[in-house]
Formats: C-alpha cells, structure tokens, sequence
C-alpha cells in the first residue's frame, strides 16, 4: 500500500512537471509570434527546437555534451576526493576542523569564476584549468554538507555501533556514513550545479580549451555569430541533462536510501 502510494505521488510529480514544462515552451512560443521581441533576440522556440535537432542529428551537440560531461566528471570527481580527504582529517583532530570552518568562511562565498584568472596563470587555457575550476567551485558544498553530516550524527547511534563491535572503518561505513548521507546526497547535488555553471562559465570567458568545448563554447561560439536559436538550444540541452540527473540519479538514489530509511518525510 505504502509503495503504491509512493509510486502514485511521484506519477503524480513528474506529470505535474512534464505540464509544466510544456507549458512553459507553449507560452515562450506564443510570445515570439506576438512580435513585442526582436526575433533576433527573442527567437521562436519552434526554431529553437529545429537548431537543437540539428545539433543533435549532426553530431556537434553530442560532442559537446561528452566533453563537458567529461571534464565536470573529472573535476567533482576530484572534488570528492579532496572533501573526504579534509573532512576526515576535520573529524580526527580540533585544530583541523577550526582551520577548515576558517577556511570554508574565507573561500566558500568566492564564486570558482573569480579564481580563473590565477588558474589561466598558473594552468593556461587549456581543460586543465577548467577542471580546476570545476574542482574549485564544487569543493566546497561538499566539504559543507560533509562536515556538517558526520558532526550531526547523533552520539547514542555511535555508542551503540561501538557497543556491537564496530570499530574503525567499520563504524564509519555502518553508522558515520548512513547516518551523514541526506548530507551527503545534498553536497553532491549542489556540487553538481555548482560544476555545471562553473564549466560553461570559464568555457565562456575564454573559448574552446585545445580546439576543443563542451556547451559553454558551444553557447559562446553561437552568440558570437548571432546564432541565437543555437545559443537557446544550448541551454535548454543543459536544463535537459540536469533534470535527466535529478530524476534518474539523484531521486532514485534518495528514494532508495533516505526516504526508505526514514530519514526525510514524505
């Protein structure tokens, strides 16, 4: 019964949210055609649509997509990495952790745009450099979220895992880590729009790394030569894989794990 419920809530949503969208491409549609807009400026979503099929069918977007899903890949993956390897060393030793909440005050609030020019010295304008920025802007959320979720585990859950043996890694991967993941699960979707915005907007600033770009190239690249419906295209195939990752990673992940376990309310 339960399940059916669930099942029926999200139908439910995702109808909700497919109208929506609908909605929204009908209603930019009908403003095109009333003329109030440049139509350089304000192109049709019918064409709109067109550029992005062709796009599409020719294979250029594809290729776009790959290289941004690569280097955002690889950038958060580092990012991961780091957060777990700070985060622990926080957890272990007082002085850390003070530095660490000192340093997320200092470098938290600096969007990972304003670093590029540093990164552009020290890396060049090649995708090294984009990657470190991607590290650089979703760095943080997930030292945030990660922090903030072991520290709020509650102590009794930890004396009751030491209670029934578990030591060392064994506490952390039965108890600390469960206990941690809506935290967790929350930094690495926040790192995830934080390494999107950060990948197309360093792509933006100074073009295609090597001769070669993802989407924010792509989107640079239109505007240049007043490709409009291109450019919209570009970001309406961003808004796509977002919610693609949203929906089919992020929500099955936290309805298999966080709302089984009881840990948000429905």
């Amino acid at each position: 019964m339960v399940k059916a419920r669930e099942e029926k809530t999200e139908r439910k949503k995702t109808l909700n949210q497919v109208l929506f969208i609908i909605g929204a491409l009908l209603g930019w549609e009908l403003m095109a055609w009333t003329g109030w807009f440049p139509p350089l400026l304000f192109p049709k979503m019918s064409q709109v649509l067109i550029h992005l099929w062709a796009g599409l069918s020719g294979g250029e977007l594809l290729a776009r997509v790959a290289f941004s899903l690569y280097i955002i890949g690889l950038g958060l993956s580092l990012a991961v990495v780091t957060a777990a390897l700070v985060t622990t060393g926080a957890m272990l030793s007082p002085l850390i952790s003070d530095w660490v909440q000192a340093l997320m005050a200092v470098l938290h609030p600096l969007p990972g745009i304003a670093i590029l020019p540093v990164i552009i010295l020290w890396l060049g304008t090649g995708s090294r450099s984009i990657v470190a920025v991607i590290w650089f802007s979703s760095l943080w959320p997930l030292i945030a979220n990660l922090h903030t979720g072991l520290r709020s585990v509650p102590t009794t859950q930890i004396e009751v895992g030491r209670n029934l043996g578990l030591k060392g890694s064994q506490l952390v991967r039965s108890i600390l880590l469960p206990g941690a993941f809506p935290y967790i699960l929350t930094g690495l979707r926040v790192g995830w729009a934080r390494a999107w915005q950060a990948s197309v907007a360093a792509e933006m600033v100074f073009g295609a790394s090597g001769g070669e770009g993802g989407l924010g190239w792509f989107i640079y690249k239109k505007r240049f030569f007043l490709e409009i419906p291109s450019v919209f295209a570009g970001m309406i195939l961003i808004i796509l894989i977002g919610l693609l990752v949203e929906r089919l990673c992020f929500e099955e992940v936290e309805r298999r794990t966080v709302r089984r376990w009881g840990m948000t309310a429905e």
